[in-house]
């Protein structure tokens, strides 16, 4: 059933990706996953002018990574995060 969960949750944040560009609230994206299953809205987002940023834990997700506009590297920048 994990399998099932995990492709309801994805297919939410597809959803919820696509719909909030469709009205219009947002012209980047920051997506933070290694799931080639986001390819597709990747592409298909950037058609519509949308600029896609990989948050992505290399070398994990290159052909996710590829398809977006940028990437950062979360692991670089982590430090940055932690609290004092």
């Amino acid at each position: 059933m994990r399998g099932t969960e995990e492709k309801g949750v994805d297919t939410r944040i597809v959803t919820d990706m696509i719909s909030l560009v469709w009205v219009g609230n947002y012209d980047v994206a920051v997506l933070v996953s290694s799931d080639r299953d986001f390819i597709p809205v990747v592409e298909f987002l950037q058609t519509r002018g949308i600029k896609v940023v990989h948050g992505a834990f290399p070398p994990q997700a290159r052909a996710l990574t590829g398809k977006c506009w940028g990437s950062i590297a979360i692991p670089t920048i982590r430090e940055q995060f932690r609290l004092n």
